[in-house]
């Protein structure tokens, strides 16, 4: 078994978290994570005001509990979460186990995180994220790169890992972005992670009820070298659909698409042609089959091949890590 500061921290028997993915993940896939042994977990904000409730968060919440008694954990995006407070305050009320922040500045939440005597994980993107987290109290960090899906910094995972270890030796770190078979998660173990967080692979378990069909399809076809990181998607969402910007830095990793191959580098006449025509884009996450659809996932596709439940991923992924890392000894 491999057992680091975070399994100890946790309870958990594997060093694997699975992202809190907004409306891609739920209750039903983060209880059977934290069933298997592993940190389950579900997004619970989003930069459009009203899109996750909170009804939404005390039902999954409940969906868990009725599965597990095991820890689990709910995400927020800090930069949303003030226009979204209801849904913060239903998770602290719960008690749930573990808060884990994303992007932007966490401080103004930690303080209420910590009232509770609750675990708080934030997930940054640059070393002045990292030292503002560590110095308001998180009890772990998340690095992430940008290799991962869905919204991401700009810096490459492993030497920013390798930073972050060396900067906070005593602080358990977990690493996200492009993990998704047993040798990334031995990588990032061995250059000083104590857990994986996964997004992509989970995307395409069994478990994983709130994904489309054709996004586990996807994600199943894709060899991880169809995607790229960038701003498209945001623009478009933000002048057709409202909502709140994303920080300075961080831009989305999608699949290629009709819509990326068609305004890649060309984004500043794209965010005129949305502000004046915005019923013209309305449409893009309305059919997951359509041509300019945005399928969020990471380059770790190239090792999703089959539908598996989340158990049987994590026991294999953790085996094989254990494998690659008895070679390394």
């Amino acid at each position: 078994m491999l057992e680091t500061r975070l399994t100890q921290m946790l309870g958990l028997r594997h060093p694997i978290i699975s992202a809190p993915m907004v409306r891609q993940s739920g209750g039903a896939l983060a209880a059977a994570v934290s069933k298997a042994g592993g940190l389950g977990s579900f997004g619970a904000v989003s930069p459009q005001t009203g899109s996750v409730t909170a009804d939404y968060v005390v039902e999954n919440i409940a969906r868990v509990r009725a599965a597990t008694d095991r820890p689990f954990g709910i995400g927020f995006n800090s930069p949303f979460i003030a226009e979204n407070r209801e849904n913060f305050d239903a998770a602290l009320d719960a008690e749930v186990p573990v808060i884990l922040l994303s992007f932007g500045d966490p401080r103004p939440w930690l303080g209420p995180i910590k009232a509770r005597e609750l675990t708080a994980i934030c997930q940054v993107q640059t070393m002045e994220a990292a030292r503002m987290a560590v110095g308001e109290g998180a009890d772990a960090l998340t690095v992430q790169g940008r290799q991962a899906g869905g919204h991401c910094g700009e810096l490459s995972l492993m030497p920013f890992l390798a930073e972050a270890a060396e900067a906070f030796p005593d602080l358990p770190i977990a690493a996200s972005g492009g993990i998704g078979d047993g040798r990334t998660l031995a990588d990032v173990l061995s250059a000083g992670a104590d857990a994986g967080w996964i997004g992509t692979a989970f995307r395409a378990v069994a478990e994983c009820e709130e994904a489309a069909p054709e996004e586990r399809a996807a994600i199943l076809a894709s060899d991880g070298r169809d995607t790229l990181r960038t701003p498209i998607y945001d623009i478009v969402t933000r002048g057709a659909a409202g909502g709140s910007s994303w920080p300075e830095g961080i831009e989305m990793r999608v699949r290629r698409s009709a819509l990326t191959d068609r305004w890649s580098g060309r984004e500043v006449e794209l965010a005129e042609s949305v502000a004046k025509e915005p019923q013209t884009f309305a449409h893009i996450w309305e059919d997951p089959a359509g041509p300019d659809y945005g399928h969020l996932f990471s380059e770790a596709a190239q090792f999703v091949t089959d539908v598996e439940t989340a158990a049987v991923f994590m026991d294999r992924i953790a085996a094989e890590a254990e494998r690659c890392l008895g070679r390394q000894s």
